[in-house]
């Protein structure tokens, strides 16, 4: 799997000194199909052992295995001021 990061959201990842972990979370309405979106969060995930970690320079990434199947995966640095957050792509 190929991280795509920009210059921003690299330098920020790093400020943190912590790893960034990608997940799916499932979102079920009523009336409407169930719809999967990405959820980043800083630190090493609980179950590591479902996630593979990828490396790129000096910062950690983990990423749910089953996602780590898709070719792209672009994080970006979204919000602002103490509102910062990655948010995560695929493709």
């Amino acid at each position: 799997m190929q991280i795509e990061l920009d210059t921003n959201t690299k330098k920020w990842m790093q400020s943190k000194s912590k790893p960034v972990s990608v997940r799916t979370i499932s979102v079920n309405a009523c009336c409407a199909p169930p719809v999967q979106e990405l959820m980043t969060h800083l630190g090493k995930p609980k179950d590591v052992h479902n996630y593979q970690e990828i490396k790129i320079d000096d910062l950690s990434i983990y990423v749910e295995k089953h996602l780590s199947q898709n070719e792209k995966m672009t994080l970006k640095l979204t919000g602002i001021g103490i509102f910062k957050m990655i948010s995560a792509k695929l493709g």
